[in-house]
C-alpha cells in the first residue's frame, strides 16, 4: 500500500487446487503454483481466461486466511492466546517473553522479514514466509488478489455466471476477513477500494474507526447479495470442498464485526486513550481509534445480524446446528465437543461455519503451516501453558461455578477435596490435570489416569518429555489430545475455526444482554451450556442474579466464550481487548502446585509419589504460585497503559507518508 503502488503483483500465487484422496480429502491451499507455466506467461490476462486457472487464483486467497496456529502469526513460537489470561508462553525466545512480556514491544516487531516474527499481528508483511508456510504476508496482498477476481472475473469464458457470483461472494469474505482480522489490532485502516494499477495513487490515507467497520461491513453485504452464493456446502460435496466459504460465513462474519464494533474499545464516551502531543510531525484523527461517542445503538445492529443467520438458517432448513452428544456421560460430551471445535464439517458435523484448514495431518512434519510444526511450539516447547485462571473459569459439572477459590494454601483443604472432580467437561478436553478412571478412549500417553501432581510422573518436575511441557503445573490438551499416542491422530485433518455455531449463540446472547434481553441472553447460553450437561447457569448461581445483573451476566457470557471458544481463533484476547480489561491485563497471573497427602494429611515430599493403579486416588494440598518466568510488566503496579488494548502500526509504513498514522501511545 504505498502511495504509489510500482510493484504489481499480476499472479502471486495459482495455487494447485485440492488434492483428492481417501475419503476425507485436504482442501490443497497457497501459493504453490508456477508463476510460469512452461512456455507460457502467466499474467492477469492469463489467469481469467480459464475457470481452472481462476478457481486456483482464488484457491491462494484462502491460504491467507486468519489461523493462530500457523508459524507466521505465532509470535516466532507461541499463539496470541498467551498475551490473554488463559495461557502463558515459557519458551525464552518467543515474541511474548523478547516483546510483549518485558514491555519492549517496538513499532517495527509487526514487519519484520526474517525468522523472528515478533508481533502478534503484521499490517504490512512483505517478504518472508508465504502463505505455504503460515500466511505471513500482508493483508493488502490477499486485498489485490480479491478485488482482482471481482474486477476480472466476467472475463472468463468457460464459467457459468452462478459460479462466477459465487466465487465473487467467497472473494468479498476472504477480504472482510483480513480487514476484520487487522481492525481489531489496529483500528481505523487504509481502505483499498480496488486493485490499483501501476503508477496510480493511492493517497485516501487512515480511514476512521467508524469508515473502517462500515467498508467492512459493505464488503459483507455484497457477499451476501451474490446469487450465486449458497448457504452451505452440499453434504455429498464436503469431503472435496469442506472449508469453502459460505453466505453462512458472510453472515457469521458480519454478527462478529459488529460485536467487537459495539464493545466499548471504541464504542465509549471517551477514546480508551488520548494521541501523544509529541507526535507532532504525523497527522492525526482520534476517530481512527474511537468512534466518537457511545451509540448504544450498535449491539441493536449486532443482534440484527444475528437474527439475520438464525433466520437464513432456518430458511436453509437448519442445515447449521449443534453436535450433540450421543450418550449423556463425560464421555458422549467431550465426544460432541471434540467433533465440534477439532474437525472439519462432513455429513453428520454441521457446526463450523468460517474456518482455516492447516494443510498438513499430525504426521506430515515440517515446522511450517503443519500440525506437528503447531504440537512443537505449542507443547513440547511451552509455547502455550495453561493458568491456574484459565482452570478456574471451568465450572463443575452441574453448571455452579467454580467453587474453590480459598482452597489454596498450606492447611486449606483440610478434607483433601480434589478439585479437579466432577468439572464442567470441557476442561478435561482443554487442559491435563490430575484425573482417576479416564473414560473409555480418552486415555493419556497409554494411561487410564493423570498424576501430574508433584512428584507425579506427568509433573513439571518429573522427567516427563521436557518440563517446559508442564512448566505451570499443567498441560495443554486442546487441539493436540494425546499428542504423545503416536498414530492414533495422524489420520485426522482439522479445522480450526474462525466461528462456529455455538459462537453465534454466544454472540446472540452478548447483544441481547446489551439490549436488555437478559432472559434471552440466558436461553441462548443455555443452548451451548446443555451440549456438555450443565445445569442453566442462573439457577446453579443464584447469588449472581444474572436475571436482573447486567454487568454479573455480561462476565459471565466472557468466561462461558473463554471455556467454549478458548484457544481457537484468539477470541480471548480479544474479548479482553474490546472490554478494555484492564483489571485482567494487570492481575497477576499464577501456576497450580498440586502436593499428594499422606493417611495422615501431611505432604508427600521425597520417595515414590507416582499414582500405582488400582490404589485408592490419593488427596491433595494446592498452592498457586505467582509466575515469575516471564511476569509481565502489565503486572506491575502503575505501569500498564491503555496503548496495549491496540498494537503499534509499523513505523516503515508510516514514514511512507500515505496518510497512516500511529496509534496512542506508541
Amino acid at each position: 500500500m504505498k502511495q504509489k503502488i510500482s510493484n504489481v503483483i499480476l499472479v502471486l500465487g495459482i495455487a494447485s487446487a485440492f488434492c483428492f484422496s481417501a475419503c476425507v480429502d485436504k482442501f490443497a491451499i497457497g501459493d504453490a503454483f508456477l508463476e510460469k507455466a512452461p512456455g507460457v506467461d502467466v499474467n492477469i490476462d492469463t489467469v481469467f481466461t480459464s475457470a481452472e486457472y481462476t478457481r486456483n487464483f482464488l484457491w491462494s486467497a484462502y491460504g491467507q486466511l486468519y489461523c493462530t496456529y500457523t508459524s507466521g502469526n505465532m509470535m516466532n513460537g507461541a499463539p496470541i492466546d498467551v498475551l490473554s489470561d488463559s495461557y502463558h508462553c515459557y519458551v525464552s525466545w518467543g515474541g511474548p517473553k523478547q516483546s510483549y512480556y518485558p514491555g519492549l514491544l517496538t513499532e517495527n516487531a509487526q514487519d519484520t522479514e526474517d525468522g523472528n516474527f515478533q508481533g502478534k499481528f503484521s499490517y504490512s508483511t512483505k517478504g518472508g514466509l508465504d502463505s505455504d508456510a503460515g500466511g505471513r504476508v500482508s493483508i493488502y496482498e490477499t486485498v489485490r488478489k480479491c478485488w482482482q477476481l471481482i474486477e476480472n472475473i466476467e472475463r472468463v469464458p468457460d464459467m457459468s455466471d452462478n459460479e462466477k457470483s459465487r466465487l465473487r461472494g467467497e472473494a468479498y469474505t476472504i477480504m472482510a476477513s483480513r480487514y476484520y482480522d487487522a481492525f481489531r489490532n489496529f483500528g481505523g485502516l487504509c481502505l483499498a477500494r480496488k486493485a490499483y494499477g501501476v503508477g496510480e495513487n493511492h493517497t485516501s490515507g487512515r480511514a476512521t474507526a467508524m469508515e473502517t467497520v462500515e467498508f467492512i461491513d459493505s464488503l459483507i453485504v455484497c457477499a451476501i447479495n451474490e446469487p450465486g452464493f449458497i448457504w452451505n456446502i452440499p453434504d455429498a460435496d464436503q469431503g472435496q470442498w469442506s472449508g469453502r466459504l459460505t453466505r453462512a460465513s458472510a453472515r457469521a462474519l458480519r454478527a462478529k464485526v459488529w460485536m467487537f464494533a459495539a464493545s466499548p474499545l471504541f464504542n465509549s464516551p471517551q477514546p480508551y486513550m488520548e494521541y501523544t502531543p509529541d507526535k507532532v510531525t504525523e497527522f492525526t484523527n482520534i476517530e481512527h481509534v474511537w468512534f466518537g461517542k457511545e451509540d448504544p445503538t450498535l449491539w441493536n445492529r449486532c443482534l440484527q445480524y444475528c437474527n439475520d443467520f438464525f433466520n437464513d438458517n432456518a430458511a436453509n432448513g437448519n442445515y447449521y446446528q449443534l453436535i450433540q452428544p450421543a450418550t449423556q456421560n463425560e464421555a458422549g460430551y467431550r465426544t460432541a465437543y471434540r467433533r465440534a471445535y477439532r474437525y472439519r464439517n462432513d455429513a453428520t458435523n454441521h457446526e463450523k461455519l468460517f474456518d482455516a484448514h492447516p494443510t498438513l495431518t499430525l504426521s506430515d512434519g515440517g515446522w511450517g503451516w503443519g500440525w506437528r510444526g503447531f504440537a512443537l511450539d505449542c507443547l513440547r516447547q511451552g509455547g502455550a501453558v495453561p493458568t491456574n485462571e484459565l482452570m478456574e473459569c471451568f465450572g463443575m459439572a452441574d453448571g455452579r461455578n467454580f467453587p474453590y477459590e480459598n482452597i489454596y494454601g498450606p492447611g486449606n483443604n483440610p478434607d483433601g477435596i480434589d478439585m479437579f472432580a466432577d468439572r464442567d467437561p470441557r476442561l478435561y478436553e482443554t487442559i491435563v490435570v490430575p484425573r482417576q478412571n479416564l473414560p473409555a478412549g480418552f486415555d493419556y500417553a497409554g494411561f487410564s489416569y493423570m498424576d501430574n501432581w508433584v512428584g507425579g510422573a506427568f509433573s513439571y518436575n518429573s522427567n516427563f518429555n521436557n518440563a517446559d511441557d508442564v512448566a505451570s503445573g499443567y498441560c495443554k490438551f486442546k487441539w493436540l489430545l494425546d499428542y504423545f499416542g503416536g498414530s492414533r491422530y495422524d489420520d485426522e485433518y482439522i479445522g480450526v475455526a474462525y466461528t462456529r455455531l455455538a459462537e453465534m449463540y454466544l454472540i446472540r446472547a452478548e447483544a441481547k444482554a446489551e439490549t436488555g434481553d437478559l432472559r434471552g441472553a440466558l436461553d441462548d447460553l443455555h443452548v451451548v451450556r446443555s451440549r456438555v450437561g450443565l445445569g442453566r447457569l442462573e439457577q446453579m448461581n443464584p447469588s449472581l442474579n444474572l436475571t436482573t445483573n447486567k454487568e454479573n451476566l455480561i462476565n459471565e457470557i466472557l468466561r462461558e466464550r473463554n471455556c467454549e471458544i478458548g484457544a481457537e481463533c484468539g477470541d480471548r484476547l480479544y474479548d479482553m481487548v474490546r472490554r478494555k480489561r484492564q483489571d485482567l491485563f494487570t492481575k497477576p497471573l499464577h501456576e497450580i502446585r498440586i502436593y499428594r497427602l499422606d493417611e495422615n494429611g501431611n505432604r508427600l515430599t521425597d520417595g515414590d509419589q507416582t499414582y500405582k493403579e488400582g490404589t485408592p486416588w490419593p488427596k491433595f494440598e494446592y498452592e498457586k504460585p505467582q509466575i515469575v518466568n516471564g511476569a509481565r510488566r502489565w503486572w506491575e503496579p502503575g505501569y500498564w497503559t491503555n496503548k496495549w488494548y491496540l498494537d503499534p502500526v509499523s513505523r516503515i509504513e508510516v514514514q511512507k507518508g500515505y496518510g497512516l498514522t500511529q496509534n496512542p501511545g506508541w
